[in-house]
């Protein structure tokens, strides 16, 4: 008399075959292709619409979590990159006109001639150095950066009027943390202050004022 066993043993799946492709990878390196391609063109003197990169991230990753419902993995990065597109887009969509510019770091160092002064830049760095040339008497500059930094140098021998405002980030004063988080506004430095006026505004970045 014989007996048949089944064996509860079975072959185990193979590693590339569990859960999917990453999709999150997958978004990851086309951001970061198309943030290269477009900063090429940039340098090129091709006009790149930056400002509309937050709404194609959206797309892409809005397909991506589609695409996972099937079959993949990443979910989570995922969401959280669509978190930071979404904030990236409102602070860019607010005043988007104001953030019009180049892309890169930018250094502007303006004539008494030069005054009024106004610059804009897309992403970046953009420093201001106004211990260069001598101020004018009296004078307004603004400056704005959509996502980045601004950096402004000012003459210790002159006390400008500041107003500073950013839509996330920080704002420092003469090495002094002054204000961080969301919704930034400072202005200084009162009743000691000249009549060149500086306004000085960030999407998502930092601002940094610096006598020296």
């Amino acid at each position: 008399m014989s007996t048949n066993v089944e064996s509860g043993w079975t072959a185990p799946e193979q590693a590339g075959d569990v859960g999917g492709p990453r999709f999150d990878r997958i978004v990851i390196g086309l951001l970061l292709s198309a943030v290269g391609v477009g900063w090429l063109l940039d340098l090129a003197g091709v006009s790149v619409p930056w400002r509309m990169f937050p709404a194609g991230a959206l797309v892409l990753i809005g397909g991506a979590l589609l695409a996972t419902l099937i079959g993949g993995r990443g979910r989570g990065v995922l969401i959280a990159l669509g978190i930071v597109a979404t904030l990236l887009g409102v602070a860019i969509g607010v005043g988007a006109d104001r953030y019009q510019g180049p892309v890169g770091d930018h250094l502007v160092a303006p004539t008494s001639a030069d005054w009024p002064v106004q610059e804009h830049i897309s992403a970046g760095t953009l420093t201001v150095d106004l211990t260069r040339h001598p101020l004018p008497d009296t004078g307004r500059l603004e400056a704005d950066v959509g996502a980045g930094r601004i950096v402004v140098l000012v003459p210790p021998e002159r006390n400008p009027s500041i107003k500073a405002s950013a839509t996330a980030g920080s704002i420092t004063v003469d090495g002094v943390k002054v204000d961080d988080g969301v919704d930034l506004q400072w202005s200084g430095p009162g009743e000691r202050a000249d009549a060149v006026e500086l306004v000085l505004h960030a999407g998502l970045g930092d601002i940094e004022v610096r006598h020296e």
